[in-house]
């Protein structure tokens, strides 16, 4: 879902960059009576299309946020395959990425956010601290459950209680506390 909002944003983004040149264009041939037709090329059939593609939604950008989400994908199934460490190892170094991540987007939000002149920006930033925050709560419920599969019991309370503390009314957050009970961090209620 939150890469279809990227998508969008992008798509959004070209579509009106795209508009403005196309009025400008339009308002510069159509002065007086000269009015010329502008040529749409044709696509040939095995022409390929090549759309503007956002930063984060680059699979091969190790900075992107869909790079992140492939590798908690990848320690998913090592998880399911039984493949703890190699889980664990994948996990650790994207939550540290990701925890990075999403301050510093959120640092840029708060200095963009500043000024009128960068106010767009700023929401851009905003939307990139949100998708980073809630893919690297997603890395910490996974690592918190290998800990689990480890009987490292202290290392997973600090993660599920960061997940509760960053979205406390998500599906994931529930799933956190409901962790931290089954473990006997808190009362089953």
């Amino acid at each position: 879902m939150k890469s279809r909002t990227i998508v969008f944003t992008v798509i959004l983004i070209a579509s009106t960059f795209y508009l403005g040149f196309w009025c400008n264009s339009y308002s510069q041939t159509s002065s007086g009576n000269n009015i010329k037709q502008i040529q749409v090329p044709k696509k040939e059939p095995d022409q390929k299309i090549n759309l503007p593609v956002s930063v984060q939604e680059d699979s091969q950008n190790q900075l992107g946020l869909i790079y992140s989400v492939k590798k908690i994908e990848e320690a998913s199934t090592l998880i399911r395959d039984g493949n703890i460490q190699e889980a664990e190892k994948t996990l650790l170094s994207i939550k540290n990425w990701l925890t990075e991540a999403t301050d510093f987007h959120y640092s840029l939000f708060q200095a963009l956010s500043k000024h009128s002149k960068t106010l767009f920006e700023s929401k851009i930033e905003k939307a990139h601290a949100l998708d980073f925050a809630q893919v690297r709560d997603q890395s910490y419920f996974l690592l918190a459950k290998v800990y689990i599969i480890q009987n490292k019991f202290k290392d997973a309370v600090k993660l599920l209680v960061e997940i509760v503390k960053s979205q406390p009314d998500s599906a994931l957050a529930r799933e956190a506390y409901k962790a931290l009970q089954e473990i006997k961090f808190s009362d089953k209620t």
